[in-house]
């Protein structure tokens, strides 16, 4: 199934430097296995499996849509502390 990748915009660049095939800016490849989108590009999709990576940085409309576009599997990966919602 297919992997989305929620996160803020400002770690697009660094988080696709690290996914073969994905690339950062611009109009996400929907057919791609893997996707890198922010929350604004995911609202009204649905992933088989959603990665949000640091969930703080969304303001609370944004994690909404983070945390509910995954149909299987939701993972959550974070340094700084996870919002009060998350905890």
């Amino acid at each position: 199934g297919r992997l989305a990748v929620i996160a803020p915009r400002a770690l697009h660049e660094e988080i696709a430097a690290l996914l073969d095939g994905v690339t950062a800016g611009g109009a996400p490849d929907l057919t791609r296995p893997v996707v890198l989108l922010d929350p604004r590009q995911a609202k009204g999709l649905e992933f088989d499996h959603v990665l949000v990576v640091e969930p703080a940085r969304f303001g609370r409309s944004d994690l909404y849509v983070a945390l509910t576009r995954a149909t299987q599997r939701l993972g959550i990966v974070h340094r700084e502390e996870l919002p009060p919602a998350l905890r």
